[in-house]
């Protein structure tokens, strides 16, 4: 993005110039997507939000039938973009007046007709799973690949585009995250590791990752309720042994990283001296059994049992030959 002459920062700042913004411009050329939340956020008849829902729908899909060709040139980018308003739009549904049912009939359609008629081309493929969690992650998967893109945009735009993230993602997050803060993520793959908030996340403009982010994939993305979950399954394999470039981690992943390594060490440490001490015994039985030395104390033992077992013998001996009560000591007289 390049500041023109004569305008000042915020007068600059315009979404469509972001390179992140290439393709979205052209699937909304007219903010067909803001247009079907001004006609829709505020009413709760469903007959006065279909008209609109047609509307978007056939500009929608003329508008990408336009784009076809750069999206057969970059299908991933494409789809990503695709799917982007397509979750907006259900944000718009989801968070609207309508009845619950109501709400219900429009996403269905949305699914049924304006994504199987862009999903039916033979120009690129393109998924979208409908299940809460697949959302978050493509999402995720769609703000790292926005930001990378916006990298020397944002420079000069730094509040602006902050903003700009408040309001791209307040539709989804309303719905993908109904109780505020409670979601958080874990992205990890061999050059990348963050954990963080759902929702900061995706209005954060930090995590801006050099790496082959195409590299990157659902499976790299896990999401919870409880960030004590991370402790887990985050992976110390995935850290390579040599300083890379581009590599992209968070404090909070870090700090994780070392707490698990540090339990790690001491359960080591554990089973260094569980091994140590069990070495010993197992010596200390080898030369009991083996050794000269252990015949030697086997002897001894049995000479010391059998003189406390004659020891013995003699007590009792003494105990049961005590007459009226008072003990006294046996031996045989001789004559002299």
């Amino acid at each position: 993005m390049v500041q023109q002459e004569g305008c000042s920062v915020m007068q600059c700042f315009k979404k469509e110039d972001l390179s992140s913004y290439e393709y979205k411009k052209i699937l909304c050329k007219n903010d067909e997507i803001k247009t079907l939340e001004r006609h829709t956020s505020h009413v709760s008849d469903y007959d006065d939000c279909e008209e609109p829902f047609n509307k978007f729908n056939n500009d929608f899909k003329s508008n990408h039938d336009n784009l076809k060709r750069e999206c057969g040139k970059n299908g991933p980018k494409c789809c990503r973009d695709v799917n982007y308003y397509l979750d907006y739009a259900t944000g718009i549904f989801k968070a609207s007046q309508l009845n619950d049912q109501d709400k219900k009939i429009l996403i269905t359609r949305l699914e049924s007709e304006l994504e199987r008629d862009i999903r039916d081309n033979d120009m690129y493929i393109c998924e979208r799973k409908t299940d809460i969690n697949s959302t978050r992650k493509r999402c995720i998967l769609q703000h790292l690949h926005d930001l990378k893109e916006d990298e020397k945009s944002m420079l000069s735009f730094e509040k602006q585009y902050k903003d700009h993230l408040s309001e791209k993602w307040e539709k989804i997050i309303s719905y993908t995250d109904s109780k505020p803060s409670s979601i958080f993520v874990k992205i990890e793959n061999n050059s990348m590791g963050i954990v963080e908030n759902y929702a900061n996340f995706l209005h954060s403009s930090d995590y801006i990752c050099g790496n082959d982010l195409d590299e990157l994939s659902d499976d790299d993305i896990k999401i919870s309720t409880n960030m004590n979950d991370f402790l887990s399954s985050i992976s110390l394999d995935k850290i390579p042994l040599k300083v890379q470039k581009n590599l992209c981690f968070n404090k909070t992943y870090v700090d994780m990283l070392k707490h698990k390594a540090l339990n790690l060490q001491r359960i080591n440490n554990f089973l260094s001296i569980g091994i140590a001490l069990l070495g010993f015994f197992l010596i200390l039985v080898f030369l009991h059994e083996f050794s000269p030395l252990g015949s030697l104390l086997r002897r001894f033992t049995k000479k010391k049992i059998e003189i406390d077992e004659n020891s013995n013998d003699e007590i009792i001996d003494s105990y049961e030959n005590s007459e009226n009560g008072r003990p006294y000591i046996s031996y045989h007289s001789t004559s002299h």
